[in-house]
């Protein structure tokens, strides 16, 4: 009798094969992961403030733009250098509240879900940044991606984690995307984000865990 011959498989390729799988469906769990993370270094202007193919950011001086009762300054009273008259300036950071928002679950964070913010103005729901300002579609959580919104989570469909910052334009209420990224692996979204598309043409950003 002829002796059986196996196939032994090379230990290397059996280990690329797994890393091709583990590209393809990447496997996370739901931790470790901190309540807040921020973008590493950011200051305001960091994102969208000084590109030209941001300027659509600023209120245009023919726009039609009014200026209410400038003794009365109300949350959507806008700013030629930026912002609204009633928003906070955004510091980067991006917190995690499931009492408050809880739709796309624990691997989702924003930056109007830090604690203490709330509607009106001065409260954390209209940010300022970047000569361009953010707010959250009509002050109510459960509409977290209807309008403007800094977030940053996991995409379980595509399998990668997400950074993106939108902001509302004057006038139109329009949301613009100034920069958004993606980052591959990992069990939480600390790392580095490589730009996928936005006005900014920043080609990566870092966000830490704070």
């Amino acid at each position: 009798m002829e002796p059986h011959h196996h196939k032994h498989r090379n230990p290397r390729s059996a280990e690329a094969d797994e890393l091709r799988q583990r590209w393809a469906h990447p496997v996370l769990s739901d931790g470790p992961t901190a309540e807040t993370y921020r973008i590493a270094g950011y200051h305001d202007g960091l994102i969208g403030a000084t590109r030209p193919d941001c300027d659509l950011l600023l209120p245009q001086f023919d726009s039609g733009l009014t200026w209410p009762d400038e003794n009365n300054p109300q949350p959507d009273d806008p700013l030629w250098d930026g912002g609204v008259a009633g928003g906070i300036t955004w510091d980067g950071t991006f917190w995690r509240d499931l009492g408050r928002y809880a739709a796309s679950g624990p691997l989702f964070w924003s930056a109007y879900l830090k604690p203490g913010t709330a509607p009106g103005s001065g409260n954390g729901y209209w940010l300022n940044f970047g000569f361009g300002w953010a707010h959250l579609a009509n002050d109510d959580p459960a509409q977290m991606l209807t309008g403007a919104a800094p977030r940053l989570g996991f995409d379980r469909a595509a399998g990668y984690w997400t950074l993106v910052i939108e902001v509302t334009l004057f006038v139109t209420q329009e949301v613009v995307v100034v920069w958004s990224g993606v980052k591959s692996g990992g069990n939480d979204p600390a790392g580095l984000y490589a730009r996928s598309t936005g006005c900014d043409p920043t080609e990566a950003l870092r966000v830490e865990a704070v």
